[in-house]
C-alpha cells in the first residue's frame, strides 16, 4: 500500500513523498500540480506495480507534510529532488510532471544532467512569460495568477474559503462545474467525495502559504531554457482538456530538442493518468 514519508533536508526542512507501485522497481518521481499535493499520482499506482515502478511523489515545499521554504524559485527544485533521492539511494531516475508540475519535470530534465534519463509532462505548464499570454487557461487559474501578485490577502482569503475551509462535497461540486464528463467519471471513480479531492485538500494542509507561492512561480520566469533539456521528453494531452493556452504543445514540442507530443482523444485533465498511467510509464522506462 503506498506510504507516506519523511526526509529532513541539509538545511532542516522536512520534504514528504509518497511511494506508490513497486518498492524495489525502477524510480520515476511524480511532481504534483496546483494546487494539488503528493497524493495525486496514486491514480498510477496499479499501473506502476504491475509494470515494475518505483513511483515517489514528493510534496513541494510549503505543501502537504513538507515545510514552508521562504523566496523558493523553481530551480531550487533539483538541489530538493537530489537530496531526497540520494537519501533514498537512487542515481538515475526519470520524472513527471502533471500540469504545473510539469515545470518541475523540465527544471530537473534541464539541470540534473546525467540522473534525469527521461521526462513525461502531462498536460504541462508553459513559461508564461515568454509564451506571453495566460488566454486559454481556466478562469479559476487566471484569477489566481493575477490575485497573488497584485491581492496576496484576497488570494489567500479565496483559497481557504473555496479549498481550504470548504466541505469535501462542496469542493467537489465545485471542481466538477467545468469539467468535461470524462474528468467529472474519473473523479467519480475514487467512490467517495474525500477520495476524489483528498489531493486538493492535502495541499492546504498547513495554509495557503505553499499554494500561494506555487502560484507565484506557476507565473514566473522558469530561469532556464527549454532548449537545454537534452534527455527524452515525452509531452502528453488529453484531447478533450481544454485547460491550456492554445498551442501550448506546439510550443514546448518546438523548443525542446527531443521532445514527442502523444494526444489521447476524449481524454480530459484530470482523466489522463488514471485512464493511461500504463502508457506514460513504459514511455519513461526505456
Amino acid at each position: 500500500m503506498p506510504v507516506t514519508r519523511i526526509v529532513t533536508l541539509s538545511d532542516g526542512r522536512d520534504l514528504a513523498y509518497e511511494e506508490y507501485g513497486d518498492p524495489g522497481g525502477q524510480p520515476v518521481l511524480s511532481f504534483h500540480g496546483a494546487p494539488s499535493s503528493r497524493l495525486d499520482a496514486a491514480p498510477a499506482h496499479e499501473a506502476a506495480a504491475s509494470l515494475g515502478v518505483r513511483l515517489i511523489s514528493p510534496d513541494r515545499p510549503g505543501i502537504g507534510r513538507s515545510t514552508y521554504q521562504a523566496n523558493r524559485r523553481l530551480l531550487d527544485w533539483p538541489g530538493d529532488v537530489a537530496q531526497l533521492t540520494d537519501v533514498l539511494g537512487i542515481d538515475r531516475f526519470a520524472v513527471m510532471g502533471w500540469s504545473s508540475g510539469g515545470p518541475y519535470a523540465a527544471a530537473c530534465a534541464a539541470r540534473m544532467e546525467g540522473r534525469v534519463t527521461a521526462a513525461a509532462l502531462l498536460s504541462s505548464a508553459v513559461p508564461l512569460d515568454l509564451y506571453g499570454t495566460t488566454r486559454g487557461l481556466s478562469t479559476d487559474d487566471r484569477i489566481l495568477l493575477y490575485l497573488v501578485r497584485r491581492a496576496p490577502r484576497l488570494a489567500s482569503a479565496l483559497m481557504r474559503v473555496t479549498i481550504a475551509d470548504a466541505s469535501t462535497a462542496r469542493l467537489l461540486r465545485e471542481v466538477k462545474r467545468t469539467l468535461p464528463a470524462v474528468d467529472r467519471a474519473a473523479l467519480a471513480a475514487y467512490g467517495s467525495a474525500g477520495g476524489a479531492v483528498g489531493f486538493l485538500k492535502e495541499a492546504m494542509r498547513q495554509g495557503t502559504q505553499g499554494c500561494l507561492q506555487d502560484y507565484r512561480i506557476f507565473g514566473g520566469p522558469w530561469g532556464f531554457a527549454l532548449e537545454e533539456i537534452e534527455i527524452p521528453v515525452r509531452i502528453w494531452e488529453g484531447g478533450a482538456d481544454h485547460t491550456g493556452p492554445p498551442g501550448y504543445r506546439q510550443y514546448l514540442l518546438r523548443h525542446i530538442p527531443h521532445a514527442s507530443v502523444t494526444v489521447v482523444p476524449g481524454e480530459g485533465h484530470l482523466s489522463l493518468l488514471p485512464h493511461h498511467a500504463g502508457d506514460i510509464l513504459r514511455g519513461l522506462l526505456g
